[in-house]
């Protein structure tokens, strides 16, 4: 079953439709998309919508990799240490 909420992004209002059993992630990332695009707009006093959002993308884009990566290099540690235990 879907849902839809109205969230108002920088003055413009979207419509989201979202399965009901991820209606608070998807919440979560929206409000996540609105802090990051506020932050950019802050920022910058930028008063374009399009590049506030390309801004606001390339960094949220730069967080997920920059834990990716983290992530990543963590497994390769944990498998290394549990070869080396023999596990």
């Amino acid at each position: 079953m879907t849902s839809s909420f109205k969230v108002n992004i920088l003055g413009e209002e979207f419509s989201v439709r979202v399965n009901t059993d991820q209606d608070d992630y998807t919440k979560d990332v929206v409000n996540h998309v609105i802090e990051k695009m506020e932050e950019v707009k802050n920022a910058t006093n930028e008063n374009s919508t399009k590049r506030i959002a390309v801004l606001a993308a390339l960094n949220i884009t730069a967080e997920f990799l920059k834990r990716d990566r983290s992530y990543r290099d963590n497994l390769k540690d944990i498998e290394k240490i549990l070869g080396d235990i023999g596990l």
